[in-house]
């Protein structure tokens, strides 16, 4: 997904079974959810671990994707980054 100026990240300040309460650029916004939103909302708290979510700033419709969460020392990018920079201190 591509943040434009219409979606912005939103903090959530309290999350219930049939709504959430975020603030949106300072303001305080609350969303009503269906029982299912509530459901992938709760599964996106506890699988980002962070309480940041994309919001459309007009409909102030939630973005709820997320992928399991990953961790940068198992990134074999990362790793072959630190590796170099190993390998080139001990020169």
């Amino acid at each position: 997904m591509l943040f434009n100026e219409k979606v912005t990240l939103g903090i959530i300040r309290e999350v219930g079974d049939q709504e959430v309460i975020l603030s949106v650029q300072g303001e305080k916004v609350i969303v009503s959810l269906s029982e299912e939103e509530a459901k992938e909302l709760h599964q996106y708290v506890q699988v980002q671990e962070n309480w940041l979510v994309p919001i459309h700033t007009e409909t102030h419709e939630l973005f709820l994707e997320y992928e399991d969460p990953w961790n940068e020392e198992d990134m074999e990018e990362l790793m072959e980054i630190s590796r170099s920079h190993e390998v080139n201190e001990d020169e």
